[in-house]
């Protein structure tokens, strides 16, 4: 009785054997219990939308440094819209400006000393033009051609031994086109920050001797609609 007892319990020792080793193949070869996470997706910056912002800088005119330079501050509008890294766009500004240009004349003659004085100011800037950029995730560089106004206003007077004997006046706003180049970079959400330079070419109009205009600016854009950054 005891030999036959030793073989039963042998024989349930052997089935329990087995039945643990199956278990530890079964869950090896089913593989883990949970897929693990996927990698994380890289943020892209978004640039379609409407925009608006304000920008401040320095703008000076070609010619021979007569000191016909000063500050520009305003502000900008504008729409893009991306297709894959290209940025297509429309961006219109506006911005008052300090520039001067002054002019003094003397001729001195027998008995008489005949003064002239001219003044110039470049009141306000204003740009529309199509804008391309190309962006790099948060970084956009950029350029656009169009077109360019301003409002323009001086003086000219003339005397003689100190008493003025004529005087005129202009005040017009002129027409011509302008170029620009830019860089402009996401800072958070909607907020981006830009660097451009414009020139713009009045041609022979206004009471300004010097033709050309150059703007360096500086500025922030706020971006409507939903958030800047996509997955």
């Amino acid at each position: 009785m005891r030999k036959h007892g030793r073989i039963k319990l042998g024989f349930a020792a052997v089935m329990l054997t087995s039945a643990s080793a199956a278990s530890e193949g079964a869950d090896v070869s089913g593989g883990p219990a949970y897929l693990p996470p996927p990698a994380p997706i890289p943020f892209v910056y978004n640039w379609t939308g409407f925009y608006a912002g304000a920008h401040v800088g320095v703008g000076w005119s070609d010619g021979d440094g007569s000191g016909s330079s000063g500050l520009v501050g305003g502000g900008q509008v504008g729409f893009n819209y991306q297709i894959n890294q290209w940025v297509l766009g429309v961006e219109g500004d506006f911005a008052g400006t300090t520039i001067k240009d002054s002019v003094n004349a003397a001729v001195v003659g027998p008995g008489a000393v005949i003064t002239g004085n001219a003044e110039a100011s470049l009141d306000w800037v204003s740009t529309l033009a199509p804008r391309v950029g190309y962006a790099f995730n948060n970084w956009l560089v950029y350029g656009k051609v169009g077109g360019a106004w301003a409002h323009a206003s001086g003086t000219a007077s003339a005397a003689i031994n100190g008493m003025q004997v004529a005087s005129i006046s202009v005040d017009e706003t002129v027409s011509g086109w302008m170029l620009g180049i830019g860089a402009e970079y996401a800072l958070w959400d909607n907020w981006t920050a830009k660097i451009e330079y414009n020139m713009m070419d009045f041609g022979s109009s206004g009471p300004f001797a010097d033709d050309k205009f150059n703007v360096l600016k500086a500025g922030i854009n706020y971006r409507f609609g939903g958030s800047g950054w996509r997955f």
